[in-house]
């Protein structure tokens, strides 16, 4: 049996692969994982224009914040200053919330101010590193990091 390819018979494959399309995306889409970078997104962006004055806080700094990736861990010095600081890291993993890590830190005022963060915290990929701590002022640092 031969067909005889013409407008009509064009016209019906089309919609019939369209149809066979739109119930595979109905099927088997729902079921890929996604997941929302913050559950209070709303409330964190009220709080932006905070985060901005610590961003600038930071680049009024003599002396940056720097930060080193090492075989053994992630190194961060931070600037010398004459006052306690505190505050907290947290490793924000976008692929997945599972592997995000928070930890609060003190330095006193006469210590070395370095934070190590060893290496078996961290798996292999991508990670913005956000750093926010206090002295006399606030201050917030970001930065993304490839962890190998």
């Amino acid at each position: 049996m031969k067909i005889k390819f013409n407008w009509d018979t064009g016209i019906v494959l089309s919609l019939v692969f369209f149809i066979i399309f739109i119930t595979y995306i109905a099927f088997f889409f729902p079921h890929v994982g996604s997941q929302l970078v913050s559950d209070r997104y709303y409330e964190e962006e009220m709080k932006y224009q905070e985060i901005i004055n610590e961003k600038k806080n930071v680049s009024k700094l003599p002396i940056k914040i720097k930060v080193f990736i090492l075989n053994y861990g992630i190194k961060i010095i931070f600037p010398p200053v004459n006052n306690d600081i505190h505050g907290f890291f947290t490793l924000f993993r976008s692929s997945s919330k599972d592997l995000d890590f928070t930890k609060s830190f003190n330095f006193f005022k006469n210590s070395k101010k370095i934070l190590l963060i060893p290496k078996r915290f961290l798996k292999k990929g991508y990670y913005k590193l956000i750093i926010r701590w206090k002295t006399d002022k606030k201050f917030f640092f970001e930065k993304d990091i490839f962890w190998n």
